[in-house]
Formats: structure tokens, C-alpha cells, sequence
């Protein structure tokens, strides 16, 4: 996982068209195993999933809070995770697949080939398209998107990016993107809904390691590692709003449901903290559990 800790300010750059867009190698793994412990009963609820880079896993609770039900393993190198409205889970593992859990499922429905190391995903709610970015791949920082998050992917890259670390979409299929130049300083684009080419925007506030990103209905917020800050960003790089999340120096991944920001301090083992979105500060509870907990996400109870 790539740390980065250089203070910097968004640069303006023009807008970039994309170089390229080919389907990826195939990749043959084999698939995570889970622990014997069903999780049928658990179907009906609302489940946070946990991606737990000390151990491998991914552990499962009821959510917000409760007794571990699950725990998933047999990854490669798990990363971050995701879902969809449908409460599909993806598990991006950096050294193979995204595996693609069904709420409450212990063994995957599909994976979904990929190549390089891929680290975060999202999933257009417009078209259910899984966008994948990847922080080593070819010459340049790539995403990959997978129609209906199904079958090979096309991999769109640009020759400024070196590296792409998380992604999100808004409500109208637009995609944003942060990650680093070949300078190792942040960037922020986004792709436009039908549009052939990356927008590298400029943002308004200094941030050390772009972390985490979720559309949060109006804005984007985006996390800075490191600093325990959350940045609600329009779609012209202004910063709305800095929020602070209170005894969470270092969030690598959060999670946004409804009005609670969700996030895993993944330094020596930090808890899982629950605050208030979009106010912050100290959080309303914690969840202790996994030896260095990276990704989480919510799935919905069908």
C-alpha cells in the first residue's frame, strides 16, 4: 500500500484526453474461502464489511455495531472494498482478483480479472458500471471500468497520472479520481459522464495523502490521510466544508451511510470509528476488532 506523506498543493492542469483503452490479461486465482461460520441468518441485516490488512480478510458485522459474524479469507493481498445498491460487496485484492460477494454471501458470485495492482472501486448507480484504479500498471496511474461490473474491462490511462488511488461516482455517472502525478504530489480529475477525456482539476486547500472519496449527495468528500480531515469538494475544486474527524489521525478508507461517516484508523491496530456526517468531531461510537483495518463499506439488507 502506498503511503504518502509530502505536503502540496492541486496544480491547474489542462484538460487530458485519454491515451488508451484496451482489455486487461486474464487472471486465473483461486477463490477467497471463508470461515466456517454461516452467515444466512445475517441476510436480512444491514452489514458493514471490514477489510483487515494484518490478517488478509475481510471481517463482517451486523451494522453499525455487534458481534463479528463472519470472516472471509484466502486473498491474495486484500485492499479496499465497496458495494452496490444491489449490496454486492467488491474486495479489491492487490494481488488478484476483485472478488464479488452477495450480501450476507461467503463465497464469491464472479471475479473479476485484472492486472497491476489494484487498490480502490466504486460503482456508477446510473449504469452499474465498477470502476477500479491501480497504483502500478503500465507507464501511467489507470482506471478500469467493467460494464455492469461484469466480464473484462476497458483501462483508460493519461500520461500525467502515475498513480490512480480511489474513485467515486456522483448521482449523474461522472466519475472523480485523486492519486499522484509523476511529481509524487496529489491529483484530482474527473471524468465526465460521456466524455473521452480526464479533467485534472484544481483544489483549493493544501492535502498531504489523498485518501478515501465518496459522493455524499451534493459534494464530494474527499479524506487526507494523515490529517484526520475530510474535504466536501464541489465539481470546481472548491473545498464547502473541512470536517475533522476527532481520534482519527490516519483513515485510509471511509465510508459514507446516510448521515454517519464510517473509517478504520489502520495505524497499530485503531479502531473503527462512527461520526456524524457531515459535522465530525469526537466520534458517536467505535468498533474494535481487526489487527489493521484498511476499507470498509456498508451493505444493505435485501
Amino acid at each position: 500500500r502506498l503511503t504518502m506523506n509530502k505536503p502540496t498543493t492541486f496544480t491547474v492542469i489542462a484538460t487530458a484526453t485519454i491515451l488508451a483503452a484496451c482489455s486487461q490479461p486474464a487472471f486465473a486465482p483461486t477463490a477467497p474461502q471463508s470461515q466456517p461460520n454461516p452467515l444466512t441468518p445475517a441476510k436480512a441485516q444491514t452489514l458493514l464489511y471490514v477489510s483487515d490488512l494484518g490478517a488478509n480478510a475481510v471481517d463482517v458485522y451486523p451494522y453499525p455495531t455487534g458481534k463479528l459474524l463472519q470472516t472471509l479469507t484466502g486473498f491474495g493481498s486484500v485492499e479496499t472494498l465497496c458495494s452496490d445498491k444491489a449490496g454486492d460487496v467488491f474486495v479489491v485484492d492487490e494481488a488478484g482478483p476483485v472478488d464479488v460477494f452477495a450480501h450476507g454471501g461467503t463465497t464469491p458470485i464472479r471475479q473479476l480479472q485484472t492486472s497491476g495492482a489494484p487498490e480502490g472501486c466504486a460503482v456508477d448507480p446510473v449504469t452499474g458500471n465498477l470502476a477500479v484504479t491501480n497504483l502500478s500498471s503500465y507507464l501511467y496511474g489507470t482506471i478500469a471500468i467493467y460494464p455492469k461490473a461484469k466480464g473484462k474491462p476497458k483501462q483508460y490511462f493519461n500520461s500525467m497520472v502515475n498513480s490512480t488511488y480511489f474513485c467515486t461516482y456522483d448521482d449523474k455517472g461522472n466519475l472523480f479520481v485523486d492519486g499522484n502525478n509523476h511529481s509524487a504530489e496529489p491529483i484530482f480529475l474527473e471524468l465526465p459522464k460521456g466524455k473521452s477525456g480526464f479533467r485534472v482539476m484544481k483544489i483549493n486547500k493544501n492535502v498531504q495523502s489523498p485518501s478515501g472519496m465518496q459522493w455524499d449527495g451534493k459534494y464530494v468528500a474527499v479524506g487526507d490521510k494523515g490529517a484526520g480531515l475530510v474535504y466536501r469538494v464541489d465539481s470546481d475544486g472548491k473545498v464547502a466544508q473541512t470536517i475533522k474527524l476527532k481520534q482519527a489521525p490516519d483513515i485510509y478508507q471511509f465510508w459514507l451511510e446516510g448521515t454517519t461517516l464510517v473509517g478504520p484508523n489502520d495505524q497499530g491496530g485503531g479502531p473503527i470509528g462512527f461520526w456524524h456526517y457531515p459535522a465530525g468531531g469526537s466520534p458517536t461510537h467505535i468498533l474494535r476488532g481487526p489487527l489493521e483495518p484498511l476499507g470498509v463499506t456498508v451493505s444493505a439488507a435485501k
